[in-house]
């Protein structure tokens, strides 16, 4: 991801902490209110529908859907037949062929239930972004949600050749020169509204002519050769390796501080050291996250990366950090909300694989931002500040007190975030549309009224540990590539009532989302009389 601050690439007003990742799922923006019993829910049979996307067809619904295990010694050796009389139930609901859907990944979650994640395929072909979750506790399926239609127009056979995508992937003028292409291109649907487009994916490496990296996944139109869309694969853990840059763009470096390893002379490399650590134990204590990955991934850091460097970015495989300008940002490895915000991208990646572009990059965006805050609370004591809700304060621009990159409290401080959906279109930044779900969490964890509409309705907070666990488990199990912003609201709302909250928790969870007008009928303007 980029971690933006005002127009324009690095330099002037731009802190770029990356991972990368369109097709969206759409649930209507007059969406439904996911838990209330008196909302308008649809009953079908012995299943409820939650949600449903434009056209009408579920998104998310609950009800008794038969037999799963559900320990983790029995999903080690889950074979793709066990679950098959349920997605003979399920899928049709979500307009999918039993047979179009691929096990993906079976999981027991931190607060004990189990979940299967499905990929899907038409014709052979993956569908980019499109999944199917199963959700399950004492051996019985209770809930599934995604965007896995099948049912949409979807040619057959691409037009061009794989030469010819590479040759029109490399003259796209976004494309760095001398670009490198990683692996062979291979043909993928992606959702556009009503239909799939069928498209090469291709992996495209290199640097700018201004030194910067690139690692992009590029999609072109199999039938008429067109790059239709970018998306970065730059994101922006206890096993710690600190490596030292010396401010050249070689990656990793020199190592100077491994897991275990007493300090050292340079006090950057003891920040990222112990930083990591904090967000580390942030996860571990609160969720009993082992690293981004679960399983001990061990936490690269870069530090001291080239010269006179405003970036922080995750790249699949480290965290990378420059020194700062002095002006635009200082050092910083120094922030452990930028530490933790990295780091999401990561648990991002490794779990809902948000889509980095429109309302899901929005959403991965603000899901680092969320857990930066929640991190650099943990490491500080649990204790609320004037800084918790502010990213990059103790870095960004040095010289202007009481500064930050974002502000999670009032996201139009910055003077480019959206603090309310019925702003928001087609092509916002992902950094400056993320701030719609920011308010949400923070009016959800804190309480109060939206900063720019006072009149507005309250909303009672919650705390922010137990709203941390609700967005927490949202991204992990219920949240998938493609989710919006109204899939987001369902996803938190579902979370809440999984966890086993009360209903005041739930009505919260809602009413934190209608507060940025997620979830509300939004009327046009009346004409003027």
């Amino acid at each position: 991801m980029l971690l933006k601050r005002g127009r324009g690439v690095i330099g002037a007003t731009l802190l770029c902490l990356t991972l990368g990742a369109c097709t969206e799922a759409t649930t209507p923006k007059e969406g439904k209110d996911a838990v209330s019993k008196k909302s308008s829910e649809a009953l079908t049979g012995a299943h409820q529908v939650i949600a449903v996307d434009q056209d009408r067809v579920p998104t998310f619904v609950n009800g008794p859907f038969g037999a799963a295990p559900t320990s983790a010694d029995a999903l080690r050796g889950l074979q793709p037949a066990t679950l098959a009389p349920v997605l003979a139930r399920v899928a049709p609901l979500f307009k999918v062929k039993p047979e179009q859907l691929f096990l993906k990944k079976a999981y027991v979650g931190f607060d004990g239930e189990a979940h299967f994640r499905y990929g899907v395929r038409v014709n052979g072909v993956e569908v980019m972004g499109a999944e199917l979750r199963l959700h399950a506790r004492d051996g019985q399926v209770f809930a599934a949600n995604g965007d896995a239609r099948t049912d949409l127009p979807a040619p057959e056979g691409a037009s061009v050749s794989m030469e010819l995508a590479e040759e029109e992937a490399r003259k796209d003028r976004a494309s760095p020169p001398e670009a490198t292409l990683v692996g062979k291109p291979e043909l993928v649907y992606w959702r556009d509204d009503g239909q799939l487009l069928l498209a090469y994916r291709l992996r495209m490496t290199g640097e700018t002519r201004g030194g910067e990296r690139v690692d992009d996944t590029v999609l072109v139109n199999a039938r008429s050769g067109d790059v239709f869309e970018r998306i970065t694969n730059l994101h922006g853990a206890l096993n710690r390796r600190v490596y030292d840059g010396k401010n050249g763009p070689g990656l990793p470096g020199t190592p100077s501080r491994m897991e275990g390893q007493p300090p050292v002379l340079d006090p950057v490399v003891n920040a990222a050291y112990d930083n990591t650590g904090a967000v580390w134990r942030c996860y571990k204590e609160l969720f009993n996250r082992d690293s981004y990955d679960n399983a001990g991934a061990a936490l690269i850091t870069t530090v001291h990366h080239r010269v006179n460097y405003v970036n922080a970015y995750w790249d699949g495989v480290q965290m990378v950090f420059g020194d700062g300008d002095g002006t635009t940002a200082s050092i910083l490895p120094y922030a452990v909300d930028i530490t933790a915000h990295e780091l999401t991208h990561a648990v991002t990646e490794h779990e809902s694989d948000l889509i980095y572009s429109g309302e899901s990059g929005g959403l991965n965006e603000a899901i680092s931002d969320i857990f930066g805050a929640v991190c650099e609370w943990h490491s500080e004591g649990k204790v609320i500040d004037e800084g918790t809700f502010m990213i990059g304060e103790d870095v960004w621009t040095p010289e202007t007190p009481g500064d930050a990159l974002r502000y999670l409290f009032n996201p139009k401080l910055d003077g480019e975030s959206l603090d309310d959906y019925a702003d928001y279109s087609s092509g916002v930044d992902v950094h400056y549309s993320s701030g719609i779900a920011n308010l949400a969490f923070y009016l959800l964890s804190q309480g109060g009224h939206h900063p720019s509409h006072p009149d507005w309705p309250f909303v009672e907070g919650i705390g922010i540990e137990k709203a941390a666990r609700i967005f927490y488990k949202a991204n992990v199990d219920l949240l998938t590539p493609s989710s919006r912003f109204e899939t987001a609201k369902v996803a938190t709302e579902q979370a809440a009532a999984q966890l086993g909250y009360d209903a005041a928790t739930i009505a919260s969870v809602t009413a934190a989302w209608k507060a940025v007008q997620v979830g509300v009928i939004i009327l046009p303007p009346l004409p003027p009389p």
